[in-house]
């Protein structure tokens, strides 16, 4: 992959934690709009409500700090496990927004979309660490 391709994963990260927060912002309004009083719901789907907010919040914060801080390191395998991270941490952004709204709307209880998105973000960060690590002589 050229050089320069490589080059905006790093935009690509920067952009998608902006849309991402920008989402996390309208979730916010969505709920106090739709679950106006909160003293009525119950304690199990407010938390359930937060908590998949707050996922929204760490996919979008994952990503800007990418987008700040992600060096591709030159060498194959550093730069596989980075781009896989990156394909991953997307893929859970998309999961966590997708899960709050349907744990929130629709099934109005738990499933395993926000956990796939969880599990996905663990994988992503876990490659960028692997590809990252003990990397400082390599740098571009």
């Amino acid at each position: 992959m050229p050089e320069r391709k490589l080059f905006q994963i790093k935009y690509l990260h920067l952009i998608t934690g902006i849309i991402v927060f920008i989402v996390f912002v309208i979730t916010g309004r969505f709920m106090r709009w739709d679950f106006p009083d909160k003293e009525i719901i119950p304690p199990e789907f407010r938390i359930l409500m937060r908590s998949r907010h707050i996922y929204i919040l760490f996919s979008a914060l994952l990503h800007l700090l990418l987008g700040v801080y992600l060096q591709i390191f030159p060498k194959i395998w550093r730069k596989s496990l980075q781009i896989l991270g990156s394909v991953l941490l997307i893929s859970a952004s998309g999961f966590l927004i997708w899960g709050f709204v349907h744990e929130t709307y629709f099934a109005k209880t738990f499933s395993d979309i926000s956990r796939w998105g969880i599990y996905l973000s663990l994988a992503g960060g876990g490659f960028h660490l692997i590809g990252g690590l003990f990397a400082k002589n390599e740098r571009q």
